[in-house]
């Protein structure tokens, strides 16, 4: 399997600078409680929720962890004596210690390497989000395996990821269907498996796993229910921070026809935040998938 490093990946384009990183952390947080409303606050599928309920100590590893949130907030629902882990690529996105539960530990991990003997098989859950611009096709499949290392025989593996090249909008938004462009330009380009999200089930289930199954959520469905009242700006300003970080990072590493000069940077971003506004509503997916390592 071909190694990839952070140059590989969109998050190679942080600033560097202080403000830059607590931007970002900001965004990641923001991200996800967008996210978690959209999976109706269910931060593990409700089966292996259940299963993790019943082990008094049960240990949990996120992979590319970014600002530990999902360790964070998943650390509210489980006993002190949970072990929960965070492995990310990058550290500069981590919170500092002293603001973390004491059973929360981060350290540096590339999902594409072998991680640690002593991590082996030793995780309940091991939990992988957003992860899209990081897997070049062919790589999904060996991507699992690797990951699967450090799984306990009869634990689970979960990966949730956006579809963003099936985003929508009412009224059709000019500005999206360019980022659409965009990314799908750069993923041809860097030979991305822009298919992933679709494919995350069928990938686990040629590495072997059982039980595989996933699901699929929509933003419009929150238009329905109890969080509808601020849902749409919420929305908007998920893709607008989200494609913009994203169209930022193609610009920043050379471009792609149509984004390769900061004046078509700027148009990009000034159409994007006018045209997620007032009361357009912006339709984005993820799906998660999950499946079970054998005994």
């Amino acid at each position: 399997m071909a190694k990839s490093t952070i140059s590989d990946t969109l998050y190679l384009v942080n600033d560097a600078a202080h403000d830059g990183v607590e931007q970002e952390k900001g965004r990641l947080d923001f991200q996800h409680h967008v996210f978690d409303d959209m999976m109706r606050n269910e931060l593990l599928p409700p089966h292996i929720a259940s299963e993790i309920a019943a082990n008094p100590s049960p240990r949990i590893c996120d992979i590319a962890a970014g600002s530990a949130i999902w360790l964070k907030e998943l650390a509210k629902t489980l006993p002190k004596t949970a072990g929960l882990f965070g492995l990310d690529f990058d550290a500069s996105r981590f919170p500092k210690p002293d603001t973390l539960p004491p059973n929360i530990t981060l350290g540096f991990g590339n999902a594409f390497e072998p991680f640690p003997e002593e991590l082996r098989n030793s995780f309940d859950v091991v939990n992988l989000r957003f992860f899209l611009f990081a897997v070049k096709k062919d790589q999904g499949v060996p991507l699992i395996q690797n990951l699967l290392s450090l799984v306990r025989p009869g634990g689970w593996l979960i990966w949730t990821d956006c579809t963003w090249l099936l985003s929508s909008a009412e009224p059709p938004s000019q500005a999206l269907f360019r980022h659409q462009q965009i990314q799908y330009a750069f993923g041809k380009q860097e030979n991305l498996d822009m298919d992933l999200p679709l494919a995350m089930t069928s990938y686990m289930e040629q590495a072997g796993l059982l039980e595989c199954d996933d699901r699929y959520y929509d933003s419009g469905s929150i238009l329905f229910g109890p969080k509808a009242s601020d849902w749409i700006p919420r929305v908007q300003r998920l893709i607008v921070t989200g494609a913009g970080q994203a169209v930022k990072g193609i610009f920043t590493k050379g471009g792609v026809d149509g984004m390769s000069t900061q004046e078509e940077y700027d148009d990009y971003i000034e159409n994007l935040r006018a045209d997620m506004s007032g009361a357009r509503r912006p339709h984005v997916s993820v799906i998660r998938a999950w499946g079970r390592k054998p005994s």
